[in-house]
């Protein structure tokens, strides 16, 4: 007799387990630690997925499990949880990075909460075998598929894996000199690969408040950019983009000095790039259903 496919009740409990065995490595472990998966740790875990979800595919048609693993049943449980928690996050109150060690973990931390990683860490595995499904039989009508779902593997794994070489960094320059050292949350100084000269700091009130700062970047390699930074309006060099952060609020237009914050995500432009894979799939279905 032959033996009942996996369906979507094995789909449910598998998500349930994930976060259950997620929620019992918070408890004994604490917090995701993704200073730990900072290069090259991360490279390496990449490749050992990449080389997972290739050995699972070749297997699949041994394994029931890696074979139910690219279909619907197994991805639309996963989907839901990742939303789930995704919406948790959204209307919960978010601790900021410094504060996580002194407030209360789970899901006030959702990026380091156990659960949530272990849940977008399963559906980024499903994806991927999705895609090995499609590509084992190429074809011009699986491009917008592809498109598709390559694109949201490619934003899941930099969005996940680059989270650990984000550096976010704060400056404090007076007017008129200019600054190399920067701090993180945690107090540390470390001498940064651009130099960051302040010139003027401002406040226009009409039509709305904003803050200006008039600065010259200057990077290692020699490259100087003068601009001026706005709230909401950061400037990118060299990898680097920079924000007006603070400034000395008790002088106000009279501050002599402005607080930056500088943030660094190698991996970003991978998650733009699965973005606008996502698009032209998008855009490639339509063109196929209008044809």
């Amino acid at each position: 007799m032959k033996s009942k496919s996996w369906g979507t009740t094995e789909g449910i409990l598998v998500c349930c387990g994930i976060v259950a065995a997620g929620g019992l490595l918070q408890w004994l472990a604490g917090p995701v630690r993704w200073e730990l998966m900072s290069r090259p740790v991360n490279g390496i875990v990449l490749a050992a997925m990449l080389a997972c979800i290739l050995l699972m595919h070749l297997l699949c048609g041994r394994v029931r499990v890696f074979r139910w693993m690219s279909s619907l049943q197994a991805g639309i449980p996963a989907i839901a949880t990742c939303a789930l928690l995704t919406i948790l996050m959204g209307v919960t109150r978010q601790v900021p990075s410094e504060h996580i060690p002194t407030e209360p973990i789970g899901i006030t931390a959702m990026l380091s909460f156990w659960p949530f990683v272990l849940a977008y860490v399963w559906l980024m595995l499903l994806v991927g075998m999705v895609c090995m499904t499609r590509l084992s039989h190429p074809a011009w009508r699986n491009v917008p598929f592809l498109l598709n779902h390559l694109g949201i593997f490619l934003a899941l794994v930099a969005g996940t894996l680059g989270n650990a070489d984000m550096q976010r960094l704060y400056m404090t320059v007076e007017e008129g000199k200019a600054e190399r050292l920067a701090v993180d949350a945690k107090h540390r100084r470390h001498e940064m690969p651009i130099t960051v000269e302040l010139h003027d700091f401002s406040m226009v009130e009409k039509p709305t408040m904003s803050f200006l700062s008039d600065v010259t970047v200057q990077t290692r390699s020699g490259i100087s950019v003068r601009d001026t930074i706005r709230v909401n309006k950061p400037l990118s060099v060299g990898g680097w983009k920079i924000y007006q952060y603070s400034y000395n609020e008790e002088k106000g237009n009279l501050s002599e000095y402005s607080v930056f914050e500088l943030v660094y995500d190698p991996w970003l432009p991978l998650v733009y790039c699965g973005i606008f894979m996502m698009l032209a799939g998008a855009v490639c279905l339509f063109i196929k259903n209008k044809w």
